[in-house]
């Protein structure tokens, strides 16, 4: 056989095998990879009891403690609002009872491709009290659209997951969460953090002055640790 053609018979037969081959699946981008983390992991009841008991036990100052919380997250299916959303609501003693419920909305989690982060922002109904306790009667969430909503992307939290696969973290953007106290007169800033872990969510949740005394929220370092039960 001519050597040629038996060179020519061997690249034919690699480039059609490498045409059949299956091609490997491309690596998950850093926001979509922090978003499998969150469906996976965000998902109950959350409270920070133990950590609120250990602050009174220790004979902390008030202005370092943290204050008992009770919040809920539950996935939802939303036609109307793009992205991955949760139901969330907050309680004063973790329970259901309406009259007990102090804040609740939408949690949506959605891809920024150009900073390669997962944006949370919080939606809030513009008529809330039907909405109380969604969870337990989904369908009337279906027709919700953003027009029902009120938001500030100011607030809006850019997270992206470790190396490890642990855990997934971001900051607020430093100063575009405002809001105006009307007892003091003046503009509070949004000095947050939030970190998410499989069995935890953590965050600082406070509100500083223009020149970082904390008005709102605990002065500790250690952040809120709700611990899923």
């Amino acid at each position: 056989m001519n050597p040629y053609h038996s060179l020519l018979k061997v690249a034919l037969t690699a480039v059609l095998l490498a045409a059949c081959s299956p091609s490997p699946p491309p690596e998950p981008t850093g926001e979509i990879q922090a978003l499998a983390m969150v469906r996976e992991w965000v998902n109950g009841n959350y409270n920070n009891v133990a950590q609120a008991e250990a602050d009174m036990a220790a004979g902390l100052p008030p202005e370092q403690m943290h204050r008992p919380m009770h919040q809920l997250f539950v996935p939802v299916t939303v036609p109307g609002i793009d992205g991955y959303i949760l139901y969330q609501q907050s309680s004063m003693d973790g329970s259901e009872n309406p009259a007990m419920i102090f804040r609740h909305g939408l949690m949506q989690y959605f891809a920024d491709s150009e900073t390669g982060t997962l944006h949370q922002r919080e939606l809030y109904f513009k008529e809330p009290e039907a909405y109380k306790n969604a969870h337990l009667n989904p369908d009337i969430l279906q027709t919700i659209t953003l027009d029902d909503m009120t938001w500030d992307a100011g607030c809006d939290f850019y997270l992206e997951a470790n190396e490890a696969g642990t855990m997934v973290s971001g900051p607020l953007m430093e100063g575009a969460c405002v809001i105006f106290n009307q007892g003091l007169q003046k503009n509070l800033y949004a000095d947050d953090l939030v970190e998410i872990t499989a069995t935890e969510y953590r965050f600082r949740g406070r509100y500083v002055d223009e020149d970082g005394k904390v008005m709102w929220g605990t002065g500790s370092s250690e952040l809120n640790r709700m611990v899923r039960q």
